[in-house]
């Protein structure tokens, strides 16, 4: 059985996911956008003149990586979870089967939705910070691909999580209650090493914090930790989100009846 062998099929099915969250841009994208700008504002007004453990780094430049990998994982994650969600609602999610793609074309069809919602989020995040700034990027192109690895691996997560979730309350629970505390003890907003008590140990077990120092060290050129077990530990999420996600599409996870 072939991998890759309906590549109309795939495109189709990447475009209607990318199609599906253009049609609401106010919601999807120019949201999250406002909100990580008053991140910035709030934040950075209050805490402009904060120490940061990094030499030579002010508050302003460490928040921006932080916010921008913040913005990517949350749009990625959103992307592919509530569309499945969506499907499930309407009714129509049993209509998977029936696409003539296999289940790694379907994987990545949402996945690279996703991808692309949380680089355009991620993206705009970081363009809406420069007039404060300063563009300052140390690595454009590891700056990017840093973008894409957490899109990529949160959009993988979102997916997992709509193929195992039934209804949207237990999506948002995920978010409130999982994702979003792990963005802000995962280094987006202080170092993870100044957090008191057991707190300062949640970045070994953070995913977010691998994610955020990669990307933070190809802003400033500098970053907190080993930047290269983070590089691994990033691939071993990458890895294994992606795999999991063909595992249940081969399943039927969440898409056959019982």
């Amino acid at each position: 059985m072939k991998i890759f062998y309906n590549r109309l099929g795939f495109t189709v099915l990447l475009y209607r996911e990318i199609h599906r969250f253009f049609k609401v841009f106010i919601q999807t994208i120019f949201a999250p956008l406002l909100s990580n700008i008053l991140y910035l504002a709030v934040f950075g007004g209050v805490l402009k003149t904060r120490e940061v453990g990094i030499e030579g780094v002010n508050y302003l430049h460490f928040l921006v990586p932080g916010l921008t990998t913040m913005g990517a994982l949350m749009a990625a994650f959103q992307n592919p979870s509530f569309s499945l969600i969506s499907q499930k609602f309407q009714g129509t999610i049993q209509d998977i089967n029936s696409y003539p793609i296999s289940d790694v074309e379907k994987s990545l069809a949402y996945i690279l939705g996703g991808t692309f919602r949380g680089l355009l989020v991620g993206s705009l995040t970081y363009i809406a910070t420069v007039p404060f700034v300063g563009f300052g990027i140390k690595n454009i192109p590891l700056f990017i691909f840093s973008i894409i690895l957490t899109s990529f691996i949160f959009a993988s997560i979102g997916l997992i999580c709509g193929l195992t979730l039934d209804n949207f309350e237990k999506m948002n629970f995920i978010l409130a209650i999982v994702i979003t505390p792990l963005s802000y003890l995962g280094g987006v907003f202080f170092e993870v090493s100044k957090l008191p008590g057991v707190l300062s140990h949640v970045g070994n077990i953070n995913p977010i914090y691998p994610l955020v120092n990669i990307t933070r060290y190809s802003y400033l050129g500098i970053a907190e930790g080993n930047i290269l077990l983070h590089g691994i530990l990033a691939f071993v999420f990458l890895s294994a989100s992606f795999i999991t996600s063909i595992i249940l599409f081969r399943k039927g996870i969440g898409i056959k009846v019982r």
